[in-house]
């Protein structure tokens, strides 16, 4: 029954500030995925042993449905073809400048991608120039600093005329958060592009080894971690937010949220915004290419005039998160 209970808290989790003194339940909503599957095995194993409690089980589950198309999606995608204004957001993780993955000029085959997309804007996060800027065919961008380190950027490129330029000032710019818009002259159109990357967990070597040898002193390490970023994201969304709302122009908000759909930073971001992957995905919606599996963490919101052709997440191993795209009529 904890597991069920600890389900049900899962979706208050998207409600609750991680400020309250409530902020444990924001943990549930992280492991959503994990507690549904949970649920599920449990649902098949009392319905073969002819057990009442999968009333209880299929009920909970049922009420979080909504949660569950964030996670997972059986429509068909609304087109085959494809529009001319497209979006794509990409955390590069610094175009592999530690040597996370092995291979060699990673960075230049990230760039080769980019360019054979043929996207109209991309938005990059965890973007790393410290010599020069990289040789991408957009005659339009937006660069801004993402950390101390001014080799850190985020970057938005465009094929279309780049307006208006800023930055919105959100706690932590120099620990690696940022949030950027640019104004884009789209035919006659202007829309609005936030590009966006919030706190990280910051887990360490020792934590990921936590996973295959855990700890009463990992476990401690890693729920810390995860209380100071939730804290910090949930004021970061504010600002964001408040930021939108004096928009005179349509929004798409993109980037990396570091955070699941079943959260506070996710909830306050999506109102007034359709999510893509919603509306136009297909499958399992995990943006995450790491140790934690099923997590969607990277997204393309957007005002409700702007329609949706198709949004596609692509399987690639250049960095730990894979791009995602939104087609637009």
């Amino acid at each position: 029954m904890l597991v069920l209970f600890s389900l049900f808290l899962s979706y208050l989790s998207p409600y609750i500030s991680p400020d309250s003194f409530l902020w444990p339940i924001a943990f549930t909503g992280l492991i959503y995925p994990i507690l549904l599957i949970i649920n599920v095995l449990f649902l098949v194993y009392w319905t073969i042993c002819f057990k009442r409690y999968a009333w209880a089980n299929l009920i909970v589950i049922l009420l979080g449905y909504s949660h569950i198309e964030k996670l997972i999606r059986v429509q068909e995608n609304q087109s085959s073809t494809y529009s001319e204004f497209s979006v794509m957001s990409f955390n590069v993780r610094l175009f592999n400048a530690y040597n996370w993955i092995e291979g060699e000029n990673i960075n230049d085959e990230i760039i080769n991608y980019i360019n054979n997309t043929n996207t109209s804007v991309v938005c990059f996060q965890e973007f790393y120039a410290p010599d020069e800027l990289p040789k991408l065919n957009y005659p339009f961008s937006h660069i801004g600093i993402q950390s101390d380190r001014k080799s850190w950027r985020m970057a938005t490129y465009s094929k279309y005329p780049v307006l208006k330029k800023g930055t919105v000032s959100i706690n932590g710019e120099h620990q690696n958060n940022v949030c950027i818009f640019s104004d884009i002259l789209v035919e006659t159109d202007t829309i609005r592009i936030y590009n966006v990357h919030l706190a990280s967990n910051w887990f360490q070597k020792e934590d990921y080894q936590f996973l295959d040898n855990p700890t009463v002193e990992g476990a401690e390490n890693i729920i810390e971690r995860l209380r100071v970023s939730f804290s910090k994201r949930s004021k970061q969304v504010n600002a964001i937010k408040k930021h939108m709302n004096t928009s005179i122009y349509p929004v798409i908000l993109c980037g990396d949220f570091n955070d699941t759909p079943n959260s506070y930073a996710y909830k306050q971001l999506s109102e007034g915004l359709l999510d893509s992957f919603v509306e136009g995905g297909k499958g399992l919606g995990q943006t995450y290419n790491g140790k934690f599996p099923a997590l969607r963490i990277d997204y393309i919101l957007h005002s409700p005039e702007i329609n949706l052709n198709k949004f596609e997440t692509f399987d690639s191993n250049f960095s730990d998160h894979y791009p995602v795209i939104s087609h637009f009529d």
